[in-house]
């Protein structure tokens, strides 16, 4: 009788004690950080998030769960103790034993272009006895993007090879003096800053420095992000990716570029634009600048996004799905006395019906690309 009074009494103290011990502690030496393992990545490819909880206290949290915000363009498995609601919460419990560290990876498939950002995670612990609920939250800062897919080679060499057509009738071509192509012998009109001297005194006749010629002309890409529907938003996705291989071959030709788009930056908050983008190293960047264009439905019109006073070099072109009259009325006042390209990214078999249609302005040269 007096040891099952003892064990009562043991028992009492423990449900009185227990609580106010989790209500003062329960979050002592509790931590979360939650990680990409990497930068970036592009669209189908795999990648992972790294989840690392420590619970340095000598209470036990019995069932501790945590939950982000989670975009649905990243897809995480089926894992065990996790769920995605449709609030787009992932949520993930663990069991932390007393000072014990836990490290899960989740790996995901990058199925949209996009950016993201986890700010916070939510906490919800509960006690020993599972009788009481705690709540708490973490700042986290990582972030992860997931570049546009490039278009196929053969897709993308129509309206490549326009591009560069018209850069090469209409280029401008000037000496760089950073770039030496040799030597010649002096003619008459030279300028004397170009002469080798010590060539000239080696050869013992005058000499002078070849410069490799550059373009100076600029390409203005302009994207359309206006979407809506299922064919719409594959349609403006696939003018994403058609603007981003044109860009990375253009700047491999060391061709300057320019873009503009009337869709927000979802990492700025502001408008989109990238503009005096020159040399291949500026590639990882643009797709990075790409990957936060945001796609949208009844947006202002593009056009309205180029800016005034456009070179009259420049060679301006057009990325949009939407084949609507007023934008081939809007581009083609925006090129004046110029001419541009309209590449219109259409459904497979649509484009002979599209040209038919299509309203025609003798500034502007479309490029059909059927997806």
């Amino acid at each position: 009788m007096t040891a099952l009074l003892l064990c009562a009494g043991l028992l009492g103290l423990a449900l009185w004690v227990l609580p106010r011990l989790y209500n003062r502690f329960w979050e002592t030496g509790l931590d979360c950080k939650i990680s990409f393992t990497q930068d970036y990545a592009v669209e189908d490819q795999d990648s992972a998030l790294l989840e690392v909880i420590t619970n340095n206290k000598l209470l036990p949290l019995p069932v501790l769960e945590i939950s982000f915000h989670m975009d649905r363009r990243l897809q995480f498995g089926a894992g065990d103790n996790a769920s995605l609601s449709d609030q787009t919460y992932r949520r993930d419990v663990f069991a932390a034993a007393m000072r014990q560290k836990i490290t899960r990876t989740l790996d995901f498939n990058c199925a949209g272009r996009g950016y993201f950002r986890i700010n916070e995670a939510g906490l919800t612990a509960r006690d020993l006895l599972l009788t009481r609920k705690y709540i708490s939250s973490r700042p986290q800062n990582t972030e992860f993007y997931v570049l546009p897919r490039p278009v196929p080679t053969g897709q993308i060499q129509i309206p490549y090879s326009k591009i560069m057509g018209a850069v090469l009738s209409r280029k401008r071509v000037c000496d760089d003096p950073f770039e030496f192509g040799g030597l010649r012998e002096y003619a008459r009109g030279d300028p004397m800053k170009y002469i080798n001297w010590k060539a000239t005194a080696r050869a013992g006749r005058l000499l002078t420095n070849l410069h490799e010629s550059t373009l100076s002309q600029r390409v203005v890409l302009a994207i359309d992000m206006e979407g809506g529907g299922l064919q719409g938003d594959f349609l403006a996705e696939a003018g994403v990716r058609v603007a981003c291989s044109l860009a990375e071959r253009l700047l491999a030709e060391g061709i300057e570029l320019s873009l503009y788009s009337n869709g927000g930056d979802v990492r700025t908050g502001g408008d989109w634009k990238l503009e005096g983008v020159s040399g291949a190293g500026s590639t990882l960047f643009l797709k990075k600048k790409l990957a936060c264009l945001q796609l949208g439905a009844g947006l202002p019109p593009v056009c309205d996004f180029l800016p005034q006073g456009l070179d009259a070099e420049d060679l301006l072109v057009l990325v949009s799905r939407n084949q609507r009259d007023q934008l081939g009325e809007a581009f083609s006042q925006a090129l004046g006395r110029g001419h541009g390209l309209r590449v219109i990214p259409c459904g497979l078999g649509t484009s002979e019906k599209g040209r038919e249609e299509l309203l025609q302005f003798s500034n502007i040269e479309p490029v059909w690309m059927e997806f």
